[in-house]
Formats: C-alpha cells, sequence, structure tokens
C-alpha cells in the first residue's frame, strides 16, 4: 500500500506540475543538470568534473566541496558540449539558467571560435540566453559559462547574506552555504519565432477588473502581426462564470520586442473569486487559482500557448496596518536565510522545500507547520525564492515577503547594478498572489531606500515596499522622487508602545534573550505584546537557528549557528517538540482569536518552569477588575465575539468558583477590542491561586481557549 500511494502521488505530482505550471510549454525541453557532463577550472587552472547545478562549485553536494568561494581570484569556467534538437530549425533556441552567482558570461565553442551569448549579473536570478541565430539544428557545440565571484566586479553588486562561518568541517561532514557559480536549474529550450518573453496581471478589487501587460519577442528577421485571444478558467475546478478575454492584435518588430496592454477584464465574481489567505489555519485550505491561458498566433506563424497562474487579490497599506483586498491583515512571520540553513542551495535542495515524497513531507507540509505554529508569513531572507516555493505559497494561502540581496556587506553604490536588484526581484514574483510586500534591503544604507522604490515600481507597482533596518533604529518612512515609499522594520529594538503608522519587528532572533534566557519562548511573549501595539508585522530570525529539526531533513549538528534551546529540551535531533507544553503556551500567543491580559503577560515574561513568576495579588472580598484585549485576527469569517470567563481554584479544571459572559461584540477582521472582566476574590481561609479560563466564542462557538491568568488570592488585605 505504501508504495502503491508514493507511485500515485509521484505521477500525480508530476502530472500537476505539467498542467499547473505557468509559461509556455517548449517544443523541446532538455535537461542540462548532470553529474558527469560538465567541466570546471578555477583561475584557468586545473579542469576537473563537476555536478551541475548540484549546488555552485563550493557545494557540499559535490563529493568534496573543491574550493571556498572567497579563494577565486576572479573566475570559474565551466563548460560541456550541447547538441541541438533538429526542432530547432526555424524556431527559437534558448538557454534558461536558474541562476548563476554572482555574474555570469555564457558564450559558445564553435571549433576554434569563442562566440559570445549573453552577460547576466545578479544573484540568484533566472536569466535566458538566447542561441537562436548562433546554432544549427542537429549540431553539437561546446557551451561555456563564466562565473564570477563579488569582487570581480568591486563588490559592486550585491552578494547577500554571506556566511563564512559555515565553512566548517563538523563531525557530520562540510557545511558549505554560499551559492557560487551555477546553481538552480539549467535546460535547453525550443519555443516559436514569436513567443512571450514576460508578462503581468493586474488584479484589482477595487476597480473590478484584471489588467496586464505582455511583451512579445520575436527571434525571426521579419516583422510578424499576432492576433492574442485568451480564455480564463479554475485552478480549483470551481465552475465560475468567466468573462470573456477579448482578443487583440500586436505587431512585432523583427529581432525587436514590444510591449502589449490586454485589455481590461471586468471581474464582477465576488470575494469567494479572490485569493485569500489561511486566516484562521485551516488544514485542507486550497486558495482560490485562476488561468489565463492565451494563444499567440502569428499570421502564417506557428502559434504559441501560454498558460499564467494567478490569484485575484489586491495589497494595499492602511494608516497603520496592511490590507489584502481591503480587509486589515497582520503578519506573524520568520525570515530563514537560506546560506545560514543545514542544506547548501537549501530552496533547491532541501527536503523541507522540495515535493513531497510521502505524508507529512515536503514544501507543503513546512508550510503547514509554521501555519500550524501560528506564523502566516514567510520573509525569503537575501535568497529569491523558487517558482516551487512561490507556487505552494500561493496553493495553501501563504505569504511571502521576497527581499533583495543587498545586505551590510554591500557599501557601494552602482548605478545599475543595485537597482536592477529590486526590478529583477519584482519580475520573477509579481504574479504571485502569495507575495505581500517586498522587502529592499537589509541592514545597510536607509539613503538608498527611495531610489531603490522608484526602480521597483517601474517593473511592479502593486505591493507595499518596506527595508529591513538596524541603522536609523526607528520607526519610519523612506520616500523616493517619485512618491514611492518603504517602511522601517525594526530589528532587535524594543517595538513602539503603539504603533501610530505601519510599524514593525523584521528581526527579532528566536534567541534574544529576555529575563528567562529564553529563544521562542521570549519571541512569543514580545510578538504578543507586539499584537497589542498594532504592529503590523512581528518576525523572528531564524526559526531553525533554535528548532533545527523543526523542517524536515534539517540536522542541529550540520546547523552552524545553533542557538539556545527551551527549558522543555526538545530541540534536539530526533526529539519531536510539538505538543510540549512550551510549543503550546506559543501557540495562544500566535492564535488568531486570542483573549489576553496584557498588563498580566508583561510582569510575567516568557515561558519557564516556575513560570507565571509573579501573579496579581488580590485580598478575599476585593473586586478584581481586569482589562482584556479580544482578538479577530483572520480575513474572513464571522466576526461577533462573546467572552467566556471561568475563575477556578488552583488548576484549569479545579473548582469553579466564578463565571461570566460578556456579550457578543462586532471585532472587524484583523482588529482586537478591550474587554473588561469584573469580578469579586472569593472567600479562602488560605492564600490560593485562582484560574482564570478565557474563552472567545464565535457566534456562539469556542474558537479559543487560554488558561495562563492566574491571580493569587490572600485571605487578608496584602500590605
Amino acid at each position: 500500500m505504501p508504495c502503491r500511494w508514493l507511485l500515485l502521488l509521484l505521477i500525480g505530482t508530476l502530472a500537476l506540475a505539467l498542467e499547473e505550471a505557468s509559461g509556455a510549454v517548449p517544443v523541446v525541453a532538455v535537461d542540462l543538470a548532470s553529474d558527469t557532463a560538465w567541466t570546471l577550472a578555477v583561475d584557468d587552472g586545473p579542469v576537473r568534473g563537476i555536478r551541475v547545478p548540484g549546488g555552485g562549485y563550493n557545494s557540499d553536494l559535490q563529493e568534496k566541496p573543491w574550493i571556498a568561494q572567497d579563494s577565486v581570484k576572479d573566475h570559474v569556467v565551466y563548460r560541456r558540449s550541447l547538441t541541438i534538437p533538429a526542432e530547432a530549425a526555424g524556431r527559437a533556441t534558448l538557454l534558461s539558467f536558474g541562476a548563476v552567482n554572482c555574474g555570469a558570461e555564457v558564450a559558445l565553442l564553435d571549433g576554434d571560435r569563442v562566440v559570445p551569448v549573453t552577460t547576466h549579473v545578479g544573484i540568484m536570478m533566472p536569466f535566458t540566453a538566447d542561441l537562436t541565430g548562433l546554432v544549427q539544428p542537429g549540431r553539437t557545440y561546446g557551451l561555456q559559462v563564466t562565473a564570477y565571484p563579488a569582487k570581480h566586479y568591486g563588490n559592486r553588486t550585491p552578494r547577500g547574506f554571506f556566511y563564512p562561518e559555515a565553512w566548517t568541517r563538523p563531525a557530520k561532514g562540510w557545511a558549505s552555504r554560499n551559492p557560487a557559480g551555477i546553481t538552480r536549474w539549467i535546460r535547453l529550450e525550443v519555443h516559436p519565432l514569436v513567443r512571450v518573453a514576460g508578462i503581468f496581471l493586474r488584479p484589482s478589487v477595487t476597480r473590478a477588473e484584471l489588467g496586464g501587460t505582455l511583451w512579445l519577442r520575436n527571434h525571426g528577421p521579419a516583422p510578424a502581426t499576432v492576433t492574442l485571444t485568451g480564455a480564463l478558467s479554475s485552478w480549483n475546478g470551481n465552475p465560475w462564470a468567466y468573462p470573456a478575454v477579448p482578443a487583440t492584435t500586436a505587431t512585432v518588430p523583427g529581432g525587436g520586442e514590444v510591449r502589449v496592454d490586454l485589455p481590461t477584464i471586468p471581474w464582477h465574481l465576488g470575494p469567494a473569486s479572490w485569493w485569500w489567505p489561511n486566516k484562521p489555519f485551516r488544514e485542507d485550505y486550497r486558495a482560490q487559482l485562476h488561468h489565463l491561458d492565451l494563444t499567440v498566433q502569428p499570421a502564417g506563424g506557428e502559434a504559441q500557448r501560454w498558460r499564467q497562474r494567478f490569484g485575484f487579490v489586491e495589497w494595499s497599506e492602511g494608516p497603520y496596518y496592511y490590507r489584502v483586498n481591503g480587509v486589515r491583515v497582520n503578519h506573524l512571520g520568520d525570515g530563514t536565510p537560506e546560506a545560514a540553513m543545514s542544506a547548501y542551495d537549501c530552496y533547491t535542495n532541501a527536503p523541507a522545500f522540495r515535493p513531497p515524497t510521502g505524508p507529512g513531507t515536503g514544501l507543503p507540509e513546512t508550510i503547514r507547520r509554521y501555519q500550524r505554529l501560528g506564523l502566516c508569513t514567510y520573509r525569503v531572507h537575501q535568497s529569491t525564492p523558487t517558482p516551487y516555493l512561490m507556487d505552494v505559497a500561493d496553493e495553501l494561502g501563504f505569504m511571502l515577503i521576497p527581499e533583495t540581496a543587498i545586505r551590510c556587506n554591500q557599501e557601494v553604490w552602482d548605478e545599475v547594478l543595485i537597482p536592477q536588484t529590486v526590478r529583477d526581484l519584482a519580475e520573477v514574483c509579481r504574479n504571485h498572489p502569495s507575495t505581500c510586500r517586498y522587502s529592499l534591503l537589509n541592514e545597510t544604507r536607509p539613503e538608498w531606500v527611495g531610489p531603490l522604490a522608484d526602480a521597483i515600481i517601474t517593473v511592479d507597482g502593486t505591493r507595499p515596499l518596506i527595508f529591513e533596518d538596524n541603522i536609523q533604529n526607528q520607526v519610519g518612512i523612506r520616500r523616493g522622487r517619485t512618491g514611492a515609499h518603504a517602511y522601517t522594520m525594526l530589528h532587535y529594538r524594543p517595538h513602539p508602545a503603539q504603533a501610530q503608522m505601519i510599524s514593525g519587528v523584521g528581526e527579532c532572533a528566536w534567541a534574544n534573550y529576555g529575563k528567562n534566557g529564553n529563544g521562542l519562548e521570549d519571541f512569543a511573549v514580545r510578538a504578543q505584546d507586539g499584537r497589542c501595539a498594532d504592529m503590523a508585522y512581528y518576525a523572528g530570525w531564524d526559526l531553525i537557528n533554535y528548532w533545527p529539526n523543526f523542517l524536515e531533513g534539517m540536522d542541529a549538528e550540520r546547523h552552524t549557528w545553533r542557538q539556545k534551546e527551551c527549558f522543555h529540551g526538545d530541540r534536539r535531533d530526533g526529539i519531536d517538540g510539538w505538543g510540549s507544553p512550551v510549543i503550546r503556551w506559543v501557540q495562544q500567543a500566535f492564535h488568531p482569536y486570542l483573549v489576553v491580559d496584557r498588563a498580566f503577560m508583561a510582569d510575567q515574561g516568557a515561558f519557564a518552569p516556575t513560570w507565571p513568576s509573579k501573579p496579581p495579588v488580590y485580598a478575599a472580598g476585593v473586586a478584581i477588575t481586569r482589562t482584556l484585549e479580544q482578538f479577530n485576527d483572520t480575513v474572513h469569517g464571522g466576526t461577533r465575539l462573546a467572552l467566556r470567563w471561568t475563575a477556578r481554584w488552583d488548576a484549569a479544571d479545579g473548582p469553579v468558583v466564578q463565571e461570566g459572559l460578556l456579550p457578543a461584540e462586532d471585532i472587524p477582521h484583523g482588529f482586537h477590542l478591550q474587554r473588561t472582566l469584573t469580578c469579586t476574590a472569593p472567600a479562602t481561609p488560605t492564600a490560593r491561586t485562582l484560574v482564570i479560563v478565557l474563552e472567545s466564542l464565535l457566534d456562539g462557538k469556542p474558537v479559543f481557549h487560554d488558561d495562563r491568568l492566574r491571580l493569587s488570592i490572600t485571605p487578608v488585605a496584602a500590605p
């Protein structure tokens, strides 16, 4: 049975990948990845065989990492043979690269001739090299890729989160982490001569319409007049009454490219057709997604068909919060640096970011683990998300914040390379509904934020912008000359007592020790208070530093930067921490329907074996008044919430002393409301603990239960 299940899963995964992937299906696609076909030479030195991609030349996925990235003086050269398929006759022939870090020159070797093809500079960015007109079908050429580190460019190109501490040899093997050279994928593709070179769909909930732009490329010598036709369909299989897609025509010059604005399509299918985050979390949730199928038909030429999957979503800013489709949405999240995880080129190679191999595995399980914990957002720290990462986030209603590789090791502004970084990132991510905003830079040069904001909106002006800051150390806004702006996300600083504008903590280390010296527990109590203060975003950095085996395949011994584990001691390899007292306590702090006594929590600190450390003291017979915050931190569902409380002696299931019900109030999505609990301290001959059990009721049904509020009751008035 398990083997049969696995076979069906693999067949289904392959079928879905072929059916659902956005883009054109090539006439021919040849995967150029190989363990044996490639060679490598460093700085014109000796030639050796190398696995491609398998990470880069310094990857621990090679038989042995050959050289550390910083040991390259100027360049490395990859070579292999390349046979052009017969189907390339009369068509466009392209090389598709997942990334070559930090830059590359691509050339063909034709006998003694070196034929330059293209140059690309950028870290973890996909690009294409056009071979059309340079190759003949059926012939074999040499393919040469010269890859350069950042220092080749005078360190004027971003290099991301550089992590030299990881170049070690721990007991379990090498731990190289920084991608260098050819990473991700490399493919030879054959397409019709006139093809879609790019697309950007722009849904608008406000205007109830779908707009879009195409870029058409003509690889032939003569101008081509094309007709564009299209149709809409449901990825989920739902029978929507879709509007028609008007046809349009365009003329593409020979050897050139043209931008085509698609006719605006009215969208009156209602909120159920929109893309929504999975808040509150449901295990079986699938976001609503749609397909736009386009046919590009040149007069008398070969047609290309393009399928673009999209979610109908609109991201915007409120006065001190973010909105999705006009509804307030709050963010609790994590920021995980790909270069500091326990797998090289992690988003490509680690099982936690790959398709599932069985129940509870792969990237879908990774995202659900974050969601089960109460985290709804993931900042792709200093790296470019893979198409698969974005596709699965789209499907599961998980929000992503792609971030550029511009970081504190970047001290020199380059008029071309630095703005290009944000534009490239937006081109990769802009068609994914899970992309909720962009992070322009991390821990460097706040004065660069304005020009970067100006640059990115030329490619995508539909997302809010932020920057991760440890320099100006205060909330605020940076503006460009065009009116574009980005808000500050603080690092390792106390959050404001109350948000007056969009404010957030972009990095709060999971082991940013509080009074008890905790990691995740300390973050949770800080984030809980940040929620009460209306922080739009509160995130840690980086959860697997604290809990390495939180994600499938991660390993504490191979994880270079390990932070202090919690009091419960369940953050070790081979031990499953789910269900521990710590995690249950943390999940309460992150719960969307949280009810919390903010003043009580502020006095107790993080979870510990002796928690709570100093419960408030009341004398018997004294009136007790507690101010509670009741949350509706969701984006859909009901908004009428009542609050039921039960006072019990000594334990959460102890004898009931008093109980009450605060009537239902309307709490709009994303907001919280102060509620006042009043009762009388019960009589007792000796000092006892009064446990206040709090329940949030949505339309009369319990959606939250918490017993963390403890009061100390004395028989006489305390001095």
